[in-house]
């Protein structure tokens, strides 16, 4: 697919209309840039993640392998890590505002509408993820690092709503449906079409589609466990159950593969960590 910079003809009436290739999915060109920063924050937050996982595999090390412990290593940098997570903050939330833009009304740059489709939901589920991301960091500028697991607090004060056994089964569904797509993303590197070709060499090209079918399988790992771990918790009405990725890989960990599980892990974060940063250069506006 290339991206031409001439008039779209109309299409005939009765037919479907040619995509615009100058339609922008950024809100504007300042969204576009703090964006983009935004997404190269989200790289740097799976390089830590990749880090993290390499010292429990290596060294048992007790700090938290999660995207909340990725986040307090910067703030532990003192001022100017405290400095860096506001504007990362700033720059996590734009993207995720383009990215619910795009997911509503986006990608009419994209031929073909179940395709576009599809990546509508792509970009609302990566808004959830980057937003989720832009939380954590506001929670430790505010409080610092919470103590346990956050998914566990809100997943018990859940269960004890009226129908929240409910949303919490619709929540793991919906995780696994994530696990599920993001697979397929990776399988077949659906991915790059979200980059502007003009912008990749052949070489940048070919190691984007592998930095991102490996990052995304192993994300993928992780939704899948993270929603099975949901499940059960519903089907046995115990939230204690519910884990995240820290949680998750600690267990790996106890067992025989654990370390070989856990330095896959981390080779995956740090690939979907560097895809991050081409995905910032490339993606299409």
């Amino acid at each position: 697919m290339t991206i031409s910079s001439g008039p779209v003809p109309a299409a005939p009436r009765g037919l479907p209309h040619t995509p615009d290739p100058d339609w922008h999915d950024a809100p504007g060109h300042w969204s576009e840039l703090l964006g983009r920063a935004g997404l190269v924050a989200y790289g740097i937050v799976h390089l830590l993640l990749a880090w993290l996982a390499a010292s429990l595999a290596a060294l048992g090390a007790m700090s938290p392998v999660d995207q909340g412990g990725a986040v307090a290593i910067v703030a532990r940098s003192g001022v100017l890590g405290r400095v860096l997570l506001v504007v990362a903050t700033v720059c996590l939330v734009t993207f995720a505002v383009w990215q619910v833009r795009a997911g509503t009304v986006g990608f009419r740059w994209v031929e073909g509408r179940g395709l576009r489709w599809r990546k509508r939901i792509g970009a609302f589920a990566k808004a959830l993820g980057v937003g989720g991301v832009a939380y954590l960091a506001v929670r430790v500028l505010v409080s610092g690092p919470g103590d346990g697991s956050d998914l566990r607090v809100v997943t018990t004060e859940l269960f004890a709503l009226p129908g929240g056994r409910l949303l919490v089964l619709v929540a793991a569904v919906v995780v696994l449906i994530t696990a599920i797509s993001t697979a397929f993303t990776g399988v077949r590197a659906t991915f790059l079409g979200d980059l502007v070709p003009e912008k990749l060499t052949p070489r940048l090209r070919h190691l984007a589609r592998w930095l991102g079918a490996v990052g995304n399988l192993t994300r993928a790992v992780v939704f899948a466990g993270v929603g099975v771990l949901a499940l059960g918790a519903v089907l046995d009405d115990a939230p204690d159950e519910v884990a995240g990725l820290d949680i998750a890989l600690r267990t790996v960990a106890e067992h025989t593969l654990g370390t070989t599980a856990l330095a896959i892990a981390s080779l995956g974060f740090a690939a979907y960590g560097l895809y991050c940063l081409v995905d910032a250069y490339a993606r299409h506006p």
